[in-house]
Order: structure tokens, then C-alpha cells, then sequence
């Protein structure tokens, strides 16, 4: 059972009939169906259907991991598992192959990182951790090194802090938490394993894919082993675009979707939009429960974004996005700022967005094209490695828009100062490129402040000049435009963010992006498919778009 492009899980409520869940996740569109293990399934849906394996999940309180002051990690909730037990890998693993052998299509680790996210002090303490963590520092400081009683050492230094713990305060913090994210990741492998090794016996194909309750450097990394995953939705406010960017750019072209918001806390028109932002980026909603929401609400966007992958054959999963400039997100940094990297990232994505500046993430600095720009966000925990390669780029005539001020790290995640010199809004030359400086998006004290559209122009300015944009909108209605590449094929894809429909907006591309095409298909969410002229001007093409609501995208064959 190969996952299609198009996935968005739908979990099997417990309690409701099999056929009437693949009825009600026919109507949302949502596919594959997530099964109990136990939950007897039909022949028909068996095959295609993933079972749902606990993974993060202890089976009982005795079981789980403890927290710094010896609870059991989610005392409050549900028992986290340890990730360093063998007992729980051996379970897992377990599971998958029965999975394997009732005959289900795959399998999907759930919330296999429960208790990572519970941050520093929630997990991490029991025996087996303790015992796996000693190993680390031995591996890391050598033969020598002799055991501490470490979780005697975690409560001294809380009780004796005045405020929030970080792994900064705490004795080898730094080396305990890269351990924690060490552990998800090689727990996430050893369930991988353990269920591919299974299927390559049967020679059939097993698909292994998981729904992570966060989104950090751990979750980034272990997700390098599955199929395909679901992320939690954005955290930080805006359109969701920066959030969406960095999702596809840490899963490549694998599926992945994101959970949709609690039904209580969204309106149906704002999970409406929420899907067209993320169809912009060929990421789906995760499928929702017979509780929430009609599947008319989003499943004309649904509709619209399979029917380009599937009969234009141009998935946006599979697109190259058009960059005038790329946003660099850093799994170092990110593990070092805890989160702070990567909420910056997301938030830089909505700020160039606003004014429809083309800034896909990148996660390698040597992946940014050369004529794109670079946008640091908050990257004050580089690796001397990625830190080097900036410079240099930056030197050879690359055009670098910091947010904040960057930095290195040593190995062990220790600041190593600055790395660039001061830039300012309007741009100072290095070498022979330019480097704009705006304030940080997240700053460590206090709340992030709004930039300027003013003040953002004026730097993107100093980067790629005046009137250079690949994409322009003139109208009362407001867009989000993205551009995407499929060959010879260019696809805008446009989301209407007013409450009204889009109306009377003219769109602006530039020649050098769209070539010499004169006509476009625009097809909606809401109906319309129409060709549209579309008229040189100067050195760009302008079209008056159609009126619509939701989703649209305008392909151009160039």
C-alpha cells in the first residue's frame, strides 16, 4: 500500500462501525484509515487501512519514564514510555510485525516522542535512562570518566534555581539534552527496523509513518526514517505559510500532514483556509473525527490540490519552489535555542509572505540557488561548519538578510560569539555581497515585535533592489501567492485571506519567472475554470484575476 501524495489520516474512532469510518472518511477525503490493532477490519479496508501502535505510551504507570523529581512522566495524563527501554522498543517492534502479519497496509507509530516534548526535567530518569546516559558521557568524555548519580545532581540544581531550569544551568545539560533527542531517534529507527525487516521477509510492502505530539530538532530527525508523518499545526500567528515551508522542507517530498486544530478553537471557515495554505505546499489535514467539522468545509480544497497532482500530474509536494530567497532552518540551532530557531523560521516565512516575497526553507545552506538570497532567523547556534559556509557565501556575493544577530556554537552547543559583522536595515557590503540586519522575531526576554512593512522593504530592498519581484498583488482583497515549478509549468497558487471573496486583484509576475507565456488556466476551489489573458507590462505580466473564494491556482505553461 504505497501512500498516496494525497495524505491525511483518519483515525478510527472507537466505537464506530469500520464501514461507517471509511464512509465518513470517504466524504472528508481522507486517507489512510488509522486502526487499533485489536479493532477487527474488513478484508477490503485491512490492506489499505495502518495500524495505530502506542508507541509513546506506556502501558502502565510502573512502566514509565520518570521525571527529574520521580514521578512517572505524565502523571497527569496519560504514562509516557521510555525511550531508552528495550523492553518498550521490543514491544513496539512487536506490534508492527503483527500488524504485518494481520495484514494491515502499515503501521503508524503514535506520539512516539511523548515524552521528549514533555521538555528538560519530565522525562529522562528512570533507570534505563540513567543507565544509557552514563554510557553517553563515557562514549563522550572516555574511559576515565567516572559515573555520577546525575538524577541526585538534576534536583540540586532545581532546588537550588530561582527560576525556569535550561539545560545552560544544568550539570552536562548540554550533553543531557542531545542525549534525550538522541534517544528518539534511535527508538523511531528501531521500530522502523524491526517492522521493514518484517516486510522484506514477506517481500510485500509495509509503510511506517507517525504522528508526533511537537515539532523540534528530535521530531526532525527521527522523522528521517518513516514514510510519511503528522506534525502539529502552527504555533505562531499569521497564515500558517512559514510553518507549512518548514514542514516540506524537513520531509522533502515524503507525505506529511498536520493535525488539525481542536474543533472548539476553530471556526470551520479558519480550518477552510488553514487547508488552502497548506495545499500550497502539498501538505494535507490530518483527517477529522465524525465530532468535527462537515468535509464540505475543506474538501473542495482537498479536490483542487488532487486534481493538479493527478491529472496535471504536478503534486506540489514534488514541485521545485521558485526562491528569491531561502529561509535557512538549522537542526543544531534549533536543538540549541530550544525551539526558539525554528518558531523564528516559521515566523520569517509569514513576514516575507505578507508581501508575497518567494522565500522557501532550505535546510542546508549549500541548497540555496545561487542568484537567492539568505535569510537568517534568529540563527544564534550555528555550527561552526554551517556558520563557515554562510560567511563564505556571503563574501562570494551572496545578499544575506539576518534576523537578530547570528552566532556560533562550539560542539557542545557553547556559544561561540558572532561571526558576521553588524548589518543594519539598509544593508552594509561584505565583500561582494550585502548583509541587511532587522531585529530578532523571537527575542529571548520579552514578546517578538510586528516589523514594519516599511522597514521590510527597505531591506529586501538592499537585497534583490527595487521592483524585482517575481510576484506582485494590487486589489482590497488580500492573497497569498505561491510559486511553484514543475518543469516547463509554472503554478500559482493563490489563497484568499479576506472574509469576503477575492475580488478586482490584479496579479503581477515577473517575465524572467513566467517567460512569454499570454494565457493561463485558473481553476478554484469554488468552481471556476477559465483561461485568462494574461498582458506584458514593462518587464513583468498582469492579469486580472477572477473572482473566487479559498483556493485557486493559475498554471502557465512557459
Amino acid at each position: 500500500m504505497p501512500i498516496d501524495f494525497a495524505f491525511a489520516p483518519y483515525r478510527l474512532t472507537p466505537g464506530v462501525l469500520p464501514e461507517d469510518a471509511a464512509r465518513l472518511a470517504s466524504e472528508l477525503e481522507a486517507d489512510p484509515l488509522l486502526a487499533a490493532l485489536a479493532d477487527p477490519l474488513p478484508v477490503g479496508l485491512l490492506s489499505r487501512a495502518l495500524a495505530d501502535l502506542p508507541a509513546g505510551r506506556a502501558p502502565s504507570q510502573e512502566d514509565a519514564c520518570r521525571a527529574a523529581d520521580g514521578s512517572p512522566s505524565g502523571l497527569s495524563g496519560l504514562p509516557r514510555a521510555c525511550l531508552s527501554s528495550a523492553r518498550h522498543r521490543e514491544r513496539v517492534s512487536q506490534a508492527a510485525r503483527e500488524a504485518l502479519s494481520t495484514g494491515f497496509g502499515g503501521v503508524c507509530l503514535d506520539r512516539p516522542d511523548s515524552s521528549l516534548a514533555l521538555g528538560l526535567l519530565g522525562a529522562g530518569f528512570c533507570p534505563e535512562c540513567q543507565g544509557a546516559f552514563s554510557r553517553h558521557l563515557s562514549r563522550e568524555y572516555g574511559e576515565h570518566f567516572q559515573p555520577v548519580d546525575y538524577l541526585a545532581m538534576a534536583r540540586e540544581a532545581v532546588t537550588v534555581s530561582s527560576g525556569a531550569l535550561t539545560f545552560a544551568e544544568l550539570p552536562f545539560g548540554r550533553d543531557f539534552w542531545r542525549f534525550r533527542v538522541e534517544a528518539l531517534d534511535e527508538a523511531v529507527q528501531v521500530y522502523v527496523r524491526g517492522a521493514r525487516d518484517g516486510a522484506r521477509g514477506l517481500d510485500r510492502p509495509f509503510e511506517v509513518v507517525a504522528q508526533f505530539e511537537a515539532l523540534g530538532p528530535g521530531q526532525v530527525r527521527a522523522a528521517r526514517h518513516l514514510d510519511g508523518a503528522v506534525f502539529p499545526g502552527p504555533e505562531t500567528a499569521g497564515t500558517g505559510i512559514g510553518h507549512f515551508r518548514l514542514l516540506r522542507a524537513v520531509m522533502g517530498r515524503r507525505p506529511v500532514a498536520i493535525a488539525p486544530p481542536p474543533a472548539a478553537s476553530a471556526t470551520p471557515a479558519q480550518i477552510s483556509r488553514l487547508s488552502a495554505v497548506a495545499a500550497t505546499c502539498g501538505i494535507e489535514l490530518s483527517g477529522l473525527g465524525p465530532t468535527g467539522p462537515s468535509g464540505a468545509v475543506f474538501s473542495p480544497v482537498r479536490r483542487l490540490a488532487r486534481q493538479l497532482a493527478r491529472q496535471a500530474g504536478r503534486p506540489p509536494a514534488q514541485a521545485t519552489p521558485v526562491a528569491e530567497a531561502c529561509i535557512l532552518y538549522s537542526l543544531e540551532a534549533d536543538l540549541w535555542t530550544n525551539g526558539r530557531h525554528h518558531a523564528s523560521v516559521a515566523r520569517a516565512g509569514e513576514a516575507l509572505a505578507s508581501v508575497h516575497f518567494q522565500s522557501p526553507v532550505v535546510t542546508r545552506v549549500h541548497d540555496v540557488p545561487p542568484e537567492a538570497a539568505l535569510i537568517l532567523a534568529d540563527a544564534v547556534a550555528l555550527p561552526a561548519h554551517e556558520a563557515k559556509e554562510v560567511r563564505r557565501r556571503l563574501e562570494a556575493g551572496t545578499a544575506v538578510l539576518s534576523f537578530g544577530e547570528p552566532g556560533q556554537v562550539d560542539e557542545g552547543g557553547r556559544p561561540f560569539g558572532s561571526f558576521l559583522p553588524g548589518g543594519k536595515a539598509g544593508g552594509v557590503k561584505v565583500g561582494s555581497g550585502t548583509l541587511a540586519e532587522l531585529p530578532s522575531l523571537s527575542p529571548e526576554k520579552g514578546s517578538p515585535e510586528a516589523i514594519e512593512p516599511a522597514v521590510l522593504e527597505k531591506a529586501l530592498a538592499a537585497l534583490v533592489g527595487r521592483g524585482r519581484r517575481a510576484a506582485g498583488v494590487s486589489g482590497r482583497s488580500p492573497l497569498l501567492v505561491v510559486l511553484q515549478r514543475s518543469g516547463e509549468a509554472l503554478d500559482v497558487h493563490l489563497v484568499s485571506l479576506g472574509q469576503e471573496r477575492a475580488q478586482g486583484v490584479t496579479l503581477f509576475l515577473s517575465s524572467q519567472v513566467a517567460g512569454g507565456v499570454r494565457r493561463g488556466r485558473f481553476v478554484s476551489s469554488d468552481g471556476t475554470d477559465v483561461r485568462i489573458p494574461l498582458n506584458p507590462s514593462g518587464y513583468s505580466l498582469s492579469t486580472v484575476l477572477p473572482s473566487f473564494e479559498g483556493y485557486a491556482v493559475l498554471s502557465l505553461a512557459t
